[in-house]
C-alpha cells in the first residue's frame, strides 16, 4: 500500500503504523515536503 502526505500534516503518524518512507519531494507546496511512504502487506 503506498500513500503521500506532506510535512505540515502526518507523516510521523503513519511512520508509527509501520509505513516506511520511499521518497520525498521538498519544495512542494511552498517551503514544504511532499512525502512519499509504503507499507508491505501480507
Amino acid at each position: 500500500m503506498h500513500l503521500d502526505s506532506h510535512t505540515y500534516q502526518a507523516p510521523a503518524f503513519y511512520r508509527r503504523l509501520g509505513y516506511e518512507v520511499i521518497g520525498e519531494l521538498p519544495g512542494w507546496p511552498g517551503n514544504n515536503t511532499r512525502v512519499f511512504l509504503r507499507k508491505r502487506l501480507v
